[in-house]
């Protein structure tokens, strides 16, 4: 696996001391109070630090920027959006804190010189600073390593028009230093976070993209079948496009979508317990892993099969419009004035109205929780989970769940949302339909 920049592995392991120094620097600043909340900010100053590293030569460009750490489509454009701009302007800001606050014994300075996006690493004068020691380089290592593979094969398919991060959840939270902080009121979250383990089942992008190209629609039979995918490849005519479709299939990447709700929901677990869920693949999941503990699917059945196993509880479904060859939600039981399905659409202001689910059902088990947050789209995925982690969610809940006694009793929900996104960021979602399940959810 070539890291950032397609050098080869060897080049991390025989890293110089000074090089092993910066990146030192780099995860000080990072995990500093300038930083550590500021997500965004964060992997744009990780993503520039690594190119600086390891190609100073090549100038950084606000598109890469936008398309490999911010998430933006392929037809991001720069003059409509200043959403790089902005982002950089509140690093350099940080930059200056830091270096202002607990940076003024560092030896080295980090820089963004204004009206350009290349990073700098600036010795300061020995009379300025006194000498620190460096930190051992095995500690920072892993979060840098990370990002060079999230971005190296992020390029790679974005040179195919398809926008993919590495799998692996790359922010690595200090767990033993927090404390669980309950919030009053919430209905989900405990059960979901303070008993039994909860894992977060992230979507295998490799898989849609096979099946984008391959145009079809793969059964969850198939997908168990030991066969797949060698005989769906053998399939194709073309030699060519066989060799790239086995390559595509040997890859386990998640969208950045996925990513992104899995590093919110993560986040919001601390609230409720010390051990943070676990993170696995779609394709490591097997049949029997649902029969207990806690999940929560964050992505389409498209990328994440085994949300089929709960389709027959849903009313909200994912299916392909054979004539348009788009999938949309079809509405199985309309009420009076809903639609027979959502569909995606492109509005005139060149924005584009989505739609996602947001599901409550029990494990295969009974025994156990399963949210599934799916989405149309790559937008609408990453808009449900947004939306589960605010504080609006907790309020829709109280006002859809039946109440016992003045107080809302939880059961298992399906909440269609509708979201607008422009150039891949989403801006709000609402609820425009629900479903709830009259059975008492059992408190495992």
């Amino acid at each position: 696996m070539n890291s950032f920049g397609n050098k080869p592995d060897a080049a991390i392991a025989t890293s110089t001391p000074e090089e092993d120094q910066r990146r030192a620097l780099v995860q000080r600043i990072v995990a500093s109070q300038h930083f550590a909340k500021a997500h965004q900010l964060r992997d744009i100053l990780l993503y520039l630090a690594e190119r600086a590293l390891t190609d100073s030569s090549t100038a950084v460009h606000e598109y890469e920027i936008a398309c490999m750490v911010l998430g933006r489509k392929a037809n991001f454009n720069p003059h409509e959006d200043n959403i790089v701009r902005v982002q950089v302007s509140h690093v350099r800001k940080r930059l200056d804190d830091y270096f202002a606050a607990e940076g003024t014994t560092e030896s080295v300075r980090i820089s963004i010189p204004k009206g350009g996006y290349t990073l700098l690493f600036t010795t300061r004068p020995a009379t300025v600073v006194s000498q620190i020691s460096s930190e051992p380089i095995a500690d920072i290592q892993p979060a840098i390593q990370t990002r060079r593979f999230s971005y190296s094969w992020a390029a790679f398919f974005l040179s195919a028009c398809v926008a993919v991060a590495a799998l692996g959840f790359y922010t690595r939270l200090d767990w033993a230093s927090r404390n669980p902080t309950p919030q009053t009121g919430d209905l989900l979250w405990p059960r979901m976070f303070a008993g039994q383990s909860t894992t977060i089942v992230v979507a295998d992008t490799c898989l849609v993209m096979l099946q984008d190209i391959l145009r079809t629609d793969l059964p969850l039979s198939d997908y168990l079948s030991g066969r797949f995918p060698k005989d769906l490849i053998d399939k194709v005519p073309d030699q060519s496009l066989q060799e790239a479709l086995r390559l595509i299939s040997t890859r386990q990447y998640t969208s950045l979508a996925d990513l992104n709700s899995t590093q919110q929901l993560s986040e919001l677990s601390h609230r409720y317990s010390a051990n943070p869920p676990i993170v696995r693949y779609a394709r490591h999941m097997n049949v029997r892993d649902f029969k207990t503990g806690n999940f929560i699917m964050a992505g389409s059945r498209r990328g994440i099969p085994w949300v089929r196993l709960f389709e027959s509880q849903l009313n909200f479904q994912l299916e392909e419009d054979r004539r348009t060859r788009t999938y949309y939600f079809r509405n199985r039981s309309p009420r009076p004035g809903e639609p027979d399905g959502w569909y995606r659409e492109s509005k005139a202001d060149t924005t584009v109205e989505t739609y996602a689910d947001v599901a409550l059902t029990p494990n295969l088990g009974n025994n156990g929780y399963v949210l599934i947050l799916s989405g149309i789209d790559m937008e609408a995925a990453e808009a449900a989970g947004e939306f589960v982690g605010r504080p609006e969610f907790q309020k829709v809940l109280k006002a859809i769940l039946p109440k016992t006694a003045g107080r809302p009793q939880l059961r298992y929900f399906e909440l269609l949302l509708r979201t607008r996104a422009l150039a891949g960021a989403t801006s709000g979602s609402q609820v425009v339909s629900s479903r709830i399940v009259s059975a008492p959810v059992p408190n495992p």
